[in-house]
């Protein structure tokens, strides 16, 4: 391989905090050996693209750059995949590229890969920036406006609108709590690329929260995909460690990245004075689907129900400040009233922020194999309802708070 001199980083379409802060790590990481970020991949000596394959589309975006710069990069250029898409769908990585691929849990590997002399050990993971979603249009703009708050909050009146809440900030402290996940849901690919569930311990959680608050940070955002599970393989759960976390003194909030409803329905009554602390600013509850039959195909756990009456009493007795959540529309087999039944987790539920998705069939998921599979035209059409729905009640928060 020539000497590293230029590199051209690729961040995913749609990344999530994980693949965010890995991303950063490398920025400074090649800042600190001297290498120049270019943004021309024709002109650099490695080239690194992050991705995920949470969806076909996304999946679609990133195996297209893929084979695009590895024919448009020049000779001796080493291109580098990250993230999660090997491991969810290697068979067709492997028809576009053949090269070195990197785990989204262990970035160490870039430094047996490139010999450089500054190690990735040596940067703190805990931060995101804009650079990292710049190839995301919606968040990308979401990111943008919740910095535009955040500048001018010191101005009276002026304060970050709760639909903001969960949207990620370069005033977040990021700590990675977990990695893998507890449920089975049928839909899912993500399972597959993070493999056995583990926790990190409280300790060390409490320890790199304690670096963010000494180095000014007000809000620290606790990552994992499935939060709600943690500890169940240390024979202690989420509602312990939040419980140290939020005792720390400073004036500081804590954002939880996704707690699955199952785990807020079995946790509540353990969960309830920590979100009494007014320490907990915002999380993410997937709920999917307002549909009971949809949600037992989807493997979720839990009702709609029992989703509607935990979130309405965290939001109601509780200092939580928002919840926001995810709807996927057009699940094989679904029918347009239980499409209905979804739009009850906008009209019924305290939700604060909703983002929504169009169902994809994913490789080696239940859900894939499922009959009765919607017209894209179809799934396009349900989008846009609930699309419209969730807008009308994004307004009327940003108005009303």
């Amino acid at each position: 391989m020539t000497e590293i001199k230029k590199a051209y980083l690729h961040a995913t379409k749609h990344p999530c905090t994980e693949n965010a802060m890995n991303m950063n790590v490398l920025r400074r990481w090649f800042g600190s050996n001297e290498i120049v970020m270019v943004e021309n991949p024709k002109v650099a000596d490695v080239i690194i693209v992050s991705t995920c394959g949470f969806s076909k589309s996304q999946e679609d975006y990133e195996i297209e750059t893929i084979r695009r710069l590895g024919e448009e990069k020049k000779d001796g250029c080493e291109l580098i995949v990250l993230g999660c898409l090997p491991k969810i769908n290697k068979e067709r990585l492997q028809k576009v590229f053949q090269g070195e691929t990197v785990p989204t849990e262990d970035i160490t590997k870039f430094d047996k890969l490139l010999d450089l002399p500054h190690k990735t050990t040596e940067f703190d993971n805990h931060y995101v920036s804009a650079n990292e979603y710049a190839t995301d249009p919606r968040i990308s703009f979401f990111f943008r406006a919740r910095r535009f708050f955040e500048r001018y909050e010191w101005l009276p009146l002026v304060k970050v609108p709760k639909v903001l809440y969960t949207v990620p900030s370069e005033k977040w402290w990021c700590v990675r709590c977990a990695i893998g996940c507890t449920g089975n849901c049928s839909y899912c690919a993500i399972k597959h690329a993070h493999g056995k569930f583990k926790s990190e311990t409280i300790e060390q959680i409490v320890k790199e929260t304690k670096m963010g608050l000494d180095k000014g940070f007000k809000e620290i955002a606790l990552t994992g995909e499935d939060l709600g599970g943690y500890g169940i393989d240390l024979k202690i759960d989420l509602a312990d460690m939040l419980k140290e976390v939020v005792s720390l003194p400073g004036d500081f909030q804590v954002n939880i990245r996704f707690i699955d409803p199952y785990w807020l329905l079995r946790l509540q009554d353990k969960l309830m004075p920590v979100f009494e602390t007014g320490k907990v600013k915002a999380f993410c509850a997937p709920a999917q689907s307002g549909s009971d039959r949809i949600l037992k195909l989807m493997n979720r756990r839990y009702t709609f129900e029992d989703l509607k009456k935990t979130i309405n009493a965290i939001m109601r007795k509780t200092k939580v400040g928002m919840i926001s959540t995810n709807i996927i529309v057009g699940f094989p087999g679904e029918t347009r009233d239980e499409l209905n039944e979804s739009l009850r987790l906008v009209s019924e539920v305290d939700f604060g922020m909703y983002m929504n998705f169009r169902y994809e069939d994913r490789p080696g998921t239940k859900a894939s194999e499922l009959p009765d599979k919607i017209s894209e035209a179809e799934k396009h059409y349900r989008w846009g309802i609930v699309h419209r729905a969730c807008t009308r009640k994004h307004a009327r928060n940003l108005v009303f708070g």
